[in-house]
This record gives C-alpha cells, sequence and structure tokens, in this order.
C-alpha cells in the first residue's frame, strides 16, 4: 500500500542525512545490492533477536524485485519493521514523504518459512518502480502491485506459477465494476482499485504479447518506466508513464486501455480470457490446457525472461 504518512522528526532526519551518506549509525542492519542500499531499523527489541532472518527476507524480496526490473527501483530506503503478537507479516506500507520508507508490521515470533511465503514485502516494494501518478490513479500503483508480486516471485522461483494463476482466477473478478459505479478515475472499491488495476496490467501484457508475437509484454514496460521517471521518488502525469512504457513495447497498448476504462466501466469477459490462456477452474489441482490459443503469453508472463519466447 501506497501513502502519505505522519513521520516522526527524528525518522525524517535521518532519511535526509541518508539520502546522501548512506545508512545512519543507529541502523540495526543494512543491505546493498547493486547500486542500491537498504537502511533497515527493527523497532522491537523481542523482533530484533530474530534479525539473521528477517535479513534474509528483506534480501530475498529485494532480489526478486530486482530481478524483475532489471534492477532494484530505489537508490536508498528506508525499512522500518514494528512487532507485534504471533507469526509472519500483517502489513505494510510504502511512503515518499521526505525520503522513500517502506513500514512493516511482523510477528515477535514469526519463522523463516512463513517469512519465505510472505508476499508482503515484494509488494511494497514493487511501488518504488512506479513514479507517483496522483490519488486519483491509485488503481494503477496498487493494480501493479498485486499483479508484479506473483509475477516476479514466480520468475524468481519463490512462488509456484499454478498459485499465481489461481489467485488471479479467484480474485480477478473483484475487480469488474458493479452496477452505479463508472471508469477507473472515479473514486473506486477496494476491489476496483487492487484487482480493477490487476485486471488492467494482465489485459496489458496479453495485449503487449499479442501484438509483439509474444517478444515482450508488460515487464519490458515496466522496466523502461522505472528507468526513464526515476521511480516513487518522482511526479509524473499517468499519460506520460503510460506511453512510455507503450514506446518500450513499440505498441498503444497501456495508453489506450487507460483510455477506454478511464471515464467508463468496461466488463471484462474473463471465463473466455482464461480458456483462452488454458487456465483451468482450478491450477492448484488441474492440469493447464497447453494447446489454448494463448497458452504460450501464459508461460511466457511467469517464465524468467531468459527463459521461454524470445522477449526482445
Amino acid at each position: 500500500m501506497r501513502a502519505y504518512p505522519l513521520v516522526i522528526a527524528a525518522v525524517l532526519a535521518l532519511l535526509c542525512t541518508a539520502a546522501h551518506a548512506g545508512c545512519p549509525s543507529s541502523v540495526n542492519t543494512e543491505l546493498t545490492l547493486g547500486g542500491s542500499t537498504l537502511c533497515v531499523f527493527i523497532e522491537d527489541d523481542a523482533l530484533a533477536k530474530r534479525q539473521p532472518i528477517l535479513r534474509t527476507w528483506i534480501d530475498r524480496s529485494a532480489h526478486i524485485v530486482a530481478a524483475y526490473y532489471g534492477k532494484f527501483p530505489a537508490p536508498l530506503v528506508v525499512i522500518r519493521l514494528r512487532g507485534r503478537e504471533g507469526s509472519g507479516v500483517s502489513g505494510g506500507r510504502t511512503t515518499n514523504y521526505s525520503g522513500l520508507m517502506i513500514q512493516m508490521r511482523v510477528g515477535r515470533e514469526t519463522t523463516a518459512e512463513a517469512l519465505a511465503a510472505d508476499w508482503v514485502l515484494v509488494h511494497e516494494m514493487v511501488h518504488l518502480a512506479l513514479p507517483e501518478v496522483g490519488d486519483s490513479h491509485l488503481w494503477l500503483a496498487e493494480g501493479l502491485a498485486v499483479y508484479v508480486e506473483g509475477i516476479a516471485r514466480a520468475q524468481f522461483g519463490n512462488r509456484d506459477a499454478a498459485d499465481v494463476w489461481a489467485e488471479d482466477r479467484r480474485s480477478m473478478p473483484l475487480g469488474l465494476p458493479r452496477a452505479g459505479e463508472g471508469g477507473v478515475d472515479q473514486p473506486l472499491s477496494w476491489g476496483r482499485t487492487y484487482w480493477g488495476g490487476a485486471l488492467y496490467c494482465l489485459q496489458a501484457d496479453i495485449a503487449i504479447r499479442e501484438q509483439t508475437a509474444n517478444r515482450v509484454g508488460l515487464q519490458t514496460a515496466l522496466r523502461a518506466i522505472l528507468k526513464e521517471t526515476g521511480g516513487y521518488g518522482f511526479d509524473r502525469d499517468i499519460a506520460e508513464v503510460l506511453r512510455i512504457g507503450d514506446r518500450a513495447t513499440g505498441t498503444h497498448v497501456m495508453y489506450d486501455l487507460y483510455q477506454r476504462i478511464r471515464a467508463t466501466p468496461q466488463t471484462a469477459d474473463l471465463d473466455s480470457m482464461w480458456t483462452s490462456l488454458g487456465v483451468p477452474n482450478d491450477p492448484k489441482t488441474q492440469a493447464f490446457d497447453d494447446r489454448a490459443p494463448l497458452a504460450a503469453i501464459r508461460a511466457a508472463i511467469t517464465a524468467p525472461p531468459n527463459e521461454g519466447l524470445p522477449r526482445s
């Protein structure tokens, strides 16, 4: 989830210092990835005792996102971990107020196994790759994070592709407009924001691949958007952002699809889409249809960029 937080003055001072000098000395742990630095503050004594597995979790999540985008999407980000009762991760928040920050709540009894299955931190890190496009376009920011999280983890081997498609098939209907709802730039329900945005991403990914003989997809567009805009630390107009993605793929898919849905609700034929992709009713227990018209596109979406069909 992306937001503008109320951040305490001391942390803001640390961020301003860190932006030019790396992590402050009070940091619990510092991770580097390529040219990026992650400053981790653990704000709970009991949670700090699990620092080794927390470091592994953060490092793995950062590598998942870096592999998808070709690099980690921010030169420096502060990660604040707050403790809670129990195990696992209960939520996250990404902000760009006086510096990039990800705030997470983690169980004091969390295990390495629970963190290995976590999706929340990857979701939050994906937010770093899209510039600020305004509150009326939150559907794009959240939808991208929902969509890319599953794809990136599947490409990295951290999540089974069947599980990704099972969740998409189960949850994409939440993104369809209900009676009386308007286009995506109007106030939206939770489902339209998160899963309606994810549906836009899937439709764009499919259309780009159809128009380019499966050579490139949404991943190519998102890498270009990050490269040209600098990500969440910068403000950009949504139309400009989508046109950057379209130039990278040699299509007009992202902008044209947005124009169709921005003011007018569009109901996608999900059943037809799943059939064309060869996605069964229950991908966890049923085989994919590799003879389906878009089966090669389905396989290419979750395959690492250097595997499967050519992508450049």
